[in-house]
């Protein structure tokens, strides 16, 4: 029995009806966290987030190692601690740091999924409808709306019924005054993704980005339209060799296969 609920996207699945499969009740009755073995019992679908997962992200990698580097110079090496033991400390620090930004942004996306929801006036949500309001006006929004298409699924943060897909981010010490130098081919690999899901196929993207400590400061990329189609292609590839890697043509019951 698969049951459905909604949650950050990332590393999760999806059904055919494009409902979340994020966790699933086993044989004892206890629900337990979706397994590729459940995705080809139950022709369950990976998210986009999954699929661009297995993509090298040099960005992240940096960042990471950023603050490895900055646990080392912070922590001083123990009487008797190896070499060894004292990079392993670093590293678990700088993973702590790791978890804490991703928490986070988790609940900066919730407060803002409030807004859109609910009607909730969170700062978060304040902030980044003035961005929305000024680029696009008298749009209707959907938020968190999930889907499932040919081989993939996914929960997306806004889109319109115009055809306009937006995806939020958050970031430390935002400059606002950069939005271009924030943004990676798999961030409009995501958004383009959605867009096909949604059977748009000359979509408006926007990433819009929040600062993690001051939600005020919020900058927006708009993608060019042009783009759209190049990471269509590049994330299809992806898909591709996601299911090569994992020998499963996604959404294919066990039995068919």
């Amino acid at each position: 029995m698969i049951k459905t609920q909604y949650r950050a996207e990332s590393g999760h699945w999806y059904a055919q009806n494009g409902d979340p499969a994020y966790t699933i009740v086993g044989a004892n009755g206890n629900e337990r966290n979706t397994t590729l073995r459940d995705a080809r019992k139950h022709a369950l679908v990976p998210s986009v987030t999954s699929v661009l997962g297995i993509a090298d992200k040099p960005a992240l990698t940096n960042w990471k190692l950023d603050r490895a580097l900055e646990a080392s110079l912070r922590l001083s090496q123990w009487n008797g601690e190896t070499d060894q033991q004292f990079i392993g400390r670093c590293k678990r620090e700088a993973k702590k740091i790791g978890q804490t930004a991703a928490k986070r942004g988790s609940e900066i996306h919730a407060k803002i999924e409030l807004g859109f929801l609910f009607g909730a006036d969170t700062a978060e949500y304040v902030a980044v409808r003035a961005v929305i309001d000024e680029l696009y006006p008298n749009e209707t929004w959907h938020a968190e709306a999930s889907f499932c298409t040919e081989g993939y699924g996914g929960k997306i943060d806004l889109h319109s019924d115009s055809g306009i897909f937006i995806d939020f981010k958050t970031k430390d010490n935002l400059d606002v005054e950069t939005a271009s130098r924030l943004v990676y081919d798999e961030h409009g690999m995501q958004l383009s993704a959605y867009a096909n899901g949604k059977r748009f196929y000359n979509p408006e993207r926007c990433s819009i980005f929040i600062d993690r400590d001051d939600v005020s400061k919020v900058c927006h990329y708009v993608w060019d339209k042009e783009t759209h189609k190049k990471h269509l292609k590049m994330f299809k590839n992806l898909l591709g060799y996601w299911q090569l890697t994992k020998n499963y043509q996604s959404g294919d019951r066990e039995n068919d296969i």
